[in-house]
């Protein structure tokens, strides 16, 4: 009832438009995941069932993989020559293996991700590209959070002497998806959640958030005016900590995800909502994860979304992750995501030649300046 509740909301209340106007919002660049094919390869010889989630596939993301988004994007260009672009939600740090390691497990570190990326061969040139993505509208970052992990809860792990939680960290991995573990594990879970529950486990939410911000403004050298909280679930003390960040616009979906007291409850958001700190909500009303599918058409299915959006005369606002576009692991992974996203590009632009290609910076501009 929620769910539908949420689409009528979207149906009555969404900011409209005349323009047909296309935001691409990717999640998870920076992330440590997978760490190598050596890895990937040790947990199937453990026995480890990788096909359960696509997400083993995920890894941080090499030059060459920037390389070829890049070189997609640019294939395609509307009416205007204005190419396609990403809104690129950033993780700006990584656990610090070493110390950890040295601390035996006792304390949590994490290192920025410009060391991560500067501490693999394949990686190395990553926040160059980057900046270089930047500069010619392709790749717009912005904040997704300081790690992807609820790390606490991982390290309480590690001390315990888990066997799966210690030899993934071996492999410098931060455990398996859900769907792939043998034990039941997974920290790759919301980390903004009820102010308690942090409480109760040391975690001080503002310090969290403030750094994973100064971390981004370091690297880029400006702060970001929209985010996107790691598994879309944040609570309102997050909202009210992302003011304090100078965020004007939340990324998100139809339904947010609020961890209170160990029960998970949903709020529903349409876009152009307002909250109390008069930030401005952007509702993703579009799926583009090829890398669940693996159909030759699956991009149709995407398109029949964004057609229905501009029907309903607003932007399609397509949520994607990094882990369709990175051949770290398997290379047929990144050449089946960016086909996909070629032909899906190729149809929005000969449907609808006029279509306008924005970040979602630019849309939350363009919608403020319009109220």
């Amino acid at each position: 009832m929620l769910a539908l509740h949420a689409r009528w909301l979207f149906l009555t209340k969404a900011w409209r438009t005349n323009k047909r106007i296309v935001v691409i919002e990717s999640d998870d660049w920076g992330a440590i995941r997978t760490s190598d094919i050596r890895s990937y390869n040790k947990l199937i010889q453990q026995g480890y069932n990788v096909e359960k989630s696509p997400y083993m596939l995920d890894a941080l993301e090499t030059d060459s993989d920037l390389s070829a988004l890049y070189e997609t994007l640019l294939k395609h260009k509307n009416s205007k020559e204005k190419s396609p672009n990403f809104t690129s939600n950033i993780i700006t740090a990584n656990p610090d293996f070493e110390k950890i390691e040295k601390d035996n497990y006792n304390a949590y570190s994490y290192e920025p991700v410009t060391k991560t990326c500067k501490d693999s061969i394949e990686s190395k040139n990553v926040i160059q590209i980057w900046k270089e993505g930047l500069e010619n509208n392709l790749f717009i970052p912005q904040l997704h959070g300081r790690e992807h992990i609820r790390y606490w809860e991982w390290m309480s792990k590690l001390q315990k002497e888990d066997s799966e939680t210690l030899n993934t960290f071996q492999m410098k991995m931060c455990g398996v998806p859900l769907a792939v573990s043998k034990r039941g594990l997974s920290y790759f879970k919301p980390l903004y959640i009820d102010d308690s529950i942090l409480k109760d486990n040391n975690i001080n939410l503002e310090q969290l958030i403030l750094e994973g911000s100064n971390l981004f403004t370091d690297i880029f050298g400006f702060s970001s005016k929209s985010t996107v909280a790691p598994n879309v679930a944040w609570t309102q003390s997050t909202e009210s900590i992302w003011k304090k960040c100078n965020i004007e616009f939340i990324q998100g979906g139809f339904l947010q995800e609020v961890n209170t007291d160990n029960k998970i409850k949903f709020k529903p958001h349409y876009l152009g909502q307002k909250n109390n700190y008069e930030q401005t909500y952007l509702v993703r009303n579009c799926t583009f994860e090829p890398c669940y599918s693996l159909k030759s058409d699956y991009w149709a299915n995407t398109m029949k979304e964004v057609n229905r959006a501009f029907l309903l005369n607003t932007p399609a606002i397509i949520s994607t992750h990094r882990v369709n576009y990175v051949g770290a692991i398997k290379e047929n992974n990144r050449t089946y995501g960016l086909n996909q996203l070629d032909l899906l590009l190729k149809a929005i632009i000969s449907k609808y030649p006029d279509v306008e290609f924005m970040s979602s910076v630019e849309l939350g501009n363009l919608m403020k300046n319009q109220n």
